[in-house]
């Protein structure tokens, strides 16, 4: 599907090859403050191939085949259940695989570092996921998820980075490189707009998907990376669904790859993974989403 679907009706393509990241920073700071890694998947594909449409051909296979890479791993994870798996792979493969190329490798990082951390394993690899999507950073609190603390960092930290950002906002403004994280601020503070059935309906089975797990789980759901989860995206929904929508995978990651229980082979797990293939239409549904439709129906 990759090699047939052209790259160019990916959803971002025009937003990417515009965006003006890839021209020459104007210094250091402006190249690590800018979440640095998709410059530089562009400037080595750059120094390999002259035309720039070739180059972003290849930014966008390179990521194809991260996205791929990752869910194949998850497929060898023998703690998750099946229906689980492809529950994750129905919802992100397109939208990870052939739209997102800044974001969507943070995510799977941070879907590994979930992995890892809810077995006691480290991973530490989550330290570089600032520097290629800036809202990364804060999710990089569930890090210190182990602190005997963490509960009260957990609500103090967004208040101290917003008091913080109040009294240098004016001095950060007089900062090129801080225009972009400024901008983006600006742009998701500028008031929530108009909510759509979609945004509410996805809001009610997170919601609903969260309230059942607690009435099986009890404290189990009170890990303080589910909570975090959680809370991020309850928050971001009232303040700007748009914003909820970017922390969404965050919590659904954080819910399917929690090992609750151990794997039961009983009628009831088989069944639910037989059944999973009901998901196809929505697969195909999030194939429409993530491209421009209109010319996608022309293509096809």
């Amino acid at each position: 599907m990759r090699a047939i679907i052209d790259i160019e009706l990916s959803n971002d393509y025009f937003l990417y090859y515009n965006f003006e990241i890839f021209h020459q920073p104007s210094g250091f700071l402006s190249y690590l403050i800018n979440e640095p890694y998709l410059f530089a998947v562009y400037s080595f594909f750059n120094c390999l191939l002259e035309d720039k449409t070739d180059v972003f051909s290849a930014m966008f296979w390179f990521n194809f085949l991260l996205s791929t890479a990752f869910f194949v791993w998850l497929i060898f994870r023998n703690d998750i259940e099946a229906w689980k798996k492809i529950l994750l792979f129905v919802v992100h493969y397109f939208l990870f695989g052939y739209v997102l190329l800044r974001n969507g490798p943070s995510y799977l990082l941070f879907a590994v570092f979930f992995y890892y951390t809810f077995r006691d394993q480290k991973f530490n690899w989550i330290l570089l996921t600032p520097f290629m999507h800036i809202s990364s950073s804060l999710m990089l609190i569930t890090y210190f998820h182990k602190w005997k603390h963490y509960f009260k960092m957990l609500l103090a930290v967004p208040i101290i980075a917003f008091l913080f950002y109040l009294i240098l906002k004016y001095l950060l403004s007089e900062i090129i490189a801080f225009d972009s994280i400024r901008s983006k601020i600006e742009i998701y503070s500028q008031g929530m707009p108009l909510i759509g059935y979609m945004h509410i309906l996805f809001f009610l089975c997170i919601a609903g998907l969260v309230g059942l797990g607690y009435i099986i789980y009890k404290r189990k759901m009170l890990h303080p990376i589910l909570v975090t989860t959680f809370l991020f995206y309850c928050v971001t929904f009232f303040i700007n669904p748009i914003v909820a929508h970017r922390f969404s995978p965050y919590l659904l990651f954080a819910l399917l790859l929690f090992p609750f229980d151990k794997i039961k082979n009983d009628k009831a797990v088989l069944t639910i993974n037989r059944l999973s293939v009901l998901l196809f239409p929505m697969f195909v549904y999030f194939l429409y989403q993530t491209h421009r439709v209109t010319i996608f129906e022309d293509f096809l």
